[in-house]
């Protein structure tokens, strides 16, 4: 389903001309137009809506007295549920309304700003493909006709328009192009008709006799326009519906080149494969209003034949045997993706059941990839492309009998190609997911093959911290992590090792070939062309990954309860400056201050201790001044955890690493993509973007977030403006409305969104974990004299304890000596010193001497190519 926000061109358009016949139906019916005038739609039940006022007589006015009593009696009366009558206004029927709606004398005619807009648009898209059209058999219903029915309409209605809707019509007048795209002329997406309606009683009244005393509870009566089923309404709707597909194909173009500047490939690879969901959804819109038109071949031939024939060329004519189609019509045809549809409709013929089509390398040539797609001839980029799917398409069906049963993710394709057989009907969804496979060979050229590196990349840095945190904890346990839970890594592992070290397509096809004499190719072959499914893939893993990584941390407290003592350290003065963990304070920036310390950063000893309380699960009623003496001491809601990240992420989590069937969309699940995971504070203020990772404007950014944090901000809002400068992506100023948004703004800010949140799924939170438990080791050995003397031998059993020296060391600088149930209390005598604090300070800052506070940071530095500027923090 599309998103509630975003919606076809052809569907805006429908909505324009509704709008169109329902104000001038209202505004007309407001002075004094007969509603007797005007047609009820024939389809709605007689019984359910406000009937027109023609009388029966005899036999068939006593029946339906009959059938009415009957009604009556059997169903209770229910006036606020009655289905308003619905009127059908014909197109021809325009002027006239807008005539009498101008000669009244009964109102005061005001064309309010959003009409003029709406019949512009109207206006414009008729312009674009009246000529090509051609016109109707009956002169009454050709384009060219309401083409001028819409122009007449708006000349009536202009005089009485407000002064800025004549600037706005001369102004569009004066500028509109003539050979530019749909998209320009009319928006996806339109700001709602504030219509001047006339009062209920108004309306319900019967024309010139006074109101009856029930009328009150009949329903507003609903306009709309007539809806011709004709050649020239299918054209129009197929016109429209490609014309969003080839801008959602540019887009996407655009979008690869932005990850060869530097976009995050899961970001882009996502985008991709969501924009296919959308073109499946549009599709699906235009067979139900057209139910004939149900796959490419009925939805796109008409209009290939009809703009062809408008070129003065002819469809069917072939300057060779081989060709596919007239190559003098090649610019129309693959903006149509016509090729593409040619090659997958052969493709699709060799399909068997249970089999895999093999093809021998080289039967067909060699593609020449000396040459750039873009600058080859005709004929030799239909070539090329035939046989980049010629080679992958046994490797896709091969893979496609895989992916809907294996543990990490598929793309549209997959599911598009399992579902092929010989005969059967091609939808236009998925010729457009074939043609975005070809198009990002077209966009990387050489590097087609990155996709398949980072993937590898990112699934053996994964490997090497499970193993390394398998090992550090070889004999390290505690109650909430025992040694059972270790599966979830070693099942992750398993993933990688299976479905990422491997080469799963070779290893099947070792099983599928047998005796088949047909050449090996280089390994990870489909892979290595394929970046959609290989940012899938990574996604997936990273996203399993992270929500491991969350539940793991949480059990061990490490980083949580470490991050409160860095904190206290820092805010007595107890560091200099210069020296900043910047690992941890990288991972409070991306959580917020409100995970680690249960609000704002405390700043005074007893509050140190208050949070550390609170946030290992104690109750905030203890620390109230009124409070029971029975209060509980244990929160309900238990010990305080980190979060999952990655919001927009999170939307994709059932898609990608479950296999769910498509994305649920509704106006809460946008929020996050539409109004961005961060307040938008950079100097962008017009909304401009920059494409994420090329630089421009960065300096900037980190500029005006420095400046910016030199007054009063709390340390929270710093870390949010560090990290808005470093993510790699400047997302669109968020807009006040989630309402109507273009198909591509929408994809635009998800790729945004997305790469956004690219560091906060690579962060490694298990090698921050190691460097936060060693740390603690060394604290307490650094502490443990005092420690004793303070609390006695029985202050630390196990090391699985480590975390509450946090709560020894913040209790004694406060004149807090007991808490029960928790923590043992100090010895009698002993005075309130932060000399522990002293100890741990000093222990901290030959960690950040040695590097080892940094080295997280520098690992995302070097794997996301960006800087991460700490200078908020210094």
């Amino acid at each position: 389903m599309l998103p509630p926000a975003l919606q076809s061109s052809y569907k805006t358009y429908k909505e324009d001309t509704n709008t169109i016949a329902s104000w001038l139906a209202t505004k007309a019916r407001q002075c004094g137009y007969s509603a007797d005038l005007l047609d009820l739609d024939g389809s709605q039940d007689p019984s359910k809506a406000v009937q027109a006022s023609k009388r029966l007589k005899g036999k068939a006015r006593k029946k339906a007295q009959e059938a009415s009593k009957a009604a009556s009696a059997a169903t209770p009366a229910a006036p606020d549920t009655v289905e308003p009558p619905t009127y059908v206004i014909k197109v021809k029927e325009f002027i006239s309304l807008a005539e009498y709606i101008v000669g009244s004398s009964r109102s005061l005619v005001k064309v309010p700003t959003g009409l003029v807009r709406v019949l512009d648009r109207a206006i414009k898209l008729r312009k674009q493909f009246s000529s090509a059209a051609g016109e109707a058999a009956n002169p009454d219903e050709g384009h060219a006709y309401f083409l001028a029915i819409l122009e007449k309409t708006r000349d009536i209605l202009k005089p009485h328009a407000a002064a800025e809707n004549a600037e706005h019509q001369r102004s569009s007048s004066e500028s509109e192009p003539q050979n530019t795209q749909i998209q320009e002329e009319i928006s996806n997406m339109f700001n709602r008709l504030d219509l001047e309606e006339p009062s209920q009683e108004f309306l319900d009244a019967p024309d010139n006799k006074p109101a009856s005393s029930t009328a009150k509870n009949e329903p507003t009566p609903k306009y709309e326009i007539e809806s011709p089923q004709t050649r020239e309404e299918e054209y129009l709707a197929a016109h429209c519906l490609l014309t969003d597909v080839r801008n959602i194909r540019r887009f996407l173009c655009a979008l690869w080149k932005n990850y060869q500047e530097g976009m995050d490939l899961c970001a882009v690879s996502i985008t991709v494969n969501t924009a296919i969901d959308f073109v499946r959804e549009l599709e699906l819109d235009m067979v139900r209003r057209f139910p004939a038109k149900t796959d490419y071949e009925s939805i796109v031939m008409i209009f290939y034949m009809a703009q062809s024939l408008h070129r003065g060329h002819n469809p069917e004519h072939k300057q060779q045997s081989g060709d596919l189609f007239n190559l003098a019509v090649y610019g129309l045809a693959e903006d149509i993706m016509l090729p593409t549809y040619s090659i997958l409709s052969s493709l699709q013929d060799v399909i068997r059941n249970g089999s895999v089509p093999q093809y021998k390398p080289g039967f067909l040539g060699y593609r020449d990839r000396r040459t750039h797609w873009h600058q080859k001839t005709s004929r030799d980029k239909i070539h090329d492309d035939r046989l980049v799917m010629m080679e992958a398409f046994p490797d896709l069906v091969l893979l496609s009998m895989m992916t809907s049963k294996m543990p990490l993710a598929e793309d549209e394709l997959m599911r598009g190609i399992r579902q092929m057989s010989p005969g059967k009907e091609i939808p236009l969804w998925l010729v457009f997911a074939a043609q975005c496979f070809l198009d990002a060979q077209h966009e990387l050229k050489a590097d087609i093959s990155k996709g398949h590196d980072q993937l590898r990349r990112n699934a053996n840095s994964i490997r090497a911290s499970i193993d390394q945190n398998l090992k550090f904890h070889k004999q390290l346990r505690i109650v909430n992590w025992p040694k059972a839970n270790d599966k979830a890594f070693t099942d992750m592992l398993y993933v990688i090792d299976q479905w990422i070290g491997k080469d799963v397509v070779a290893d099947k096809w070792q099983s599928v070939q047998r005796h088949a004499v047909i050449p090996d190719g280089e390994s990870f072959q489909l892979f290595r062309q394929y970046p959609v499914m290989c940012g899938l893939f990574s996604f997936s893993l990273g996203m399993r990954y992270q929500d491991l990584q969350i539940t793991f941390i949480n059990a061990w407290g490490s980083l949580m309860y470490t991050g409160q003592l860095y904190n206290a350290v820092r805010q007595e003065g107890l560091l200099p400056r210069s020296k900043v963990w910047k690992d941890m304070e990288f991972v409070i920036a991306l959580q917020g201050s409100d995970k680690f310390f249960v609000g704002d950063a405390p700043t005074e000893l007893d509050e140190y201790l208050k949070r550390f309380l609170l946030s290992i699960g104690y109750s905030a009623a203890l620390f109230a001044k009124n409070r029971r003496k029975n209060a509980h001491a244990v929160s309900a809601k238990g010990p305080r955890q980190l979060t999952k990240l990655c919001a927009a992420g999170q939307l994709f989590a059932g898609r990608y690493c479950d296999n769910d069937a498509a994305v649920a969309w509704t106006t809460e699940t946008m929020k996050p993509i539409i109004e961005g995971k961060l307040d938008d504070d950079s100097d962008n203020e017009e909304g401009n973007e920059v494409a994420p990772g090329s630089g421009e404007n960065d300096d900037e950014a980190h500029q005006a977030s420095t400046n910016s944090n030199q007054g009063q901000e709390s340390k929270a809002q710093k870390a949010k403006k560090a990290k808005q400068s470093q993510s790699g992506a400047l997302l669109r100023k968020a807009s006040g409305s989630t309402s109507l948004i273009p198909t591509t703004d929408f994809l635009h800010d998800l790729a945004n969104a997305l790469h956004a949140e690219a560091i906060e799924m690579n962060l490694d939170y298990l090698r921050i974990h190691r460097f936060c438990w060693m740390l603690l080791r060394k604290v307490n050995q650094a502490c443990k004299p005092r420690l004793l003397e303070t609390y006695g031998g029985g202050y630390l059993e196990r090391e699985d304890q480590l975390p509450f020296v946090v709560g020894y060391i913040f209790m004694s600088a406060t004149a807090t000596s007991q808490i029960a149930g928790l923590l043992i209390p100090k010895k009698e005598g002993i005075q309130v010193s932060n000399r522990l604090l002293k100890t741990a300070a000093d222990v901290m800052g030959e960690m950040m001497d040695s590097g080892a506070g940094a080295i997280e940071t520098k690992v995302l530095e070097q794997r996301m190519g960006t800087m991460i500027d700490f200078g908020a923090f210094m």
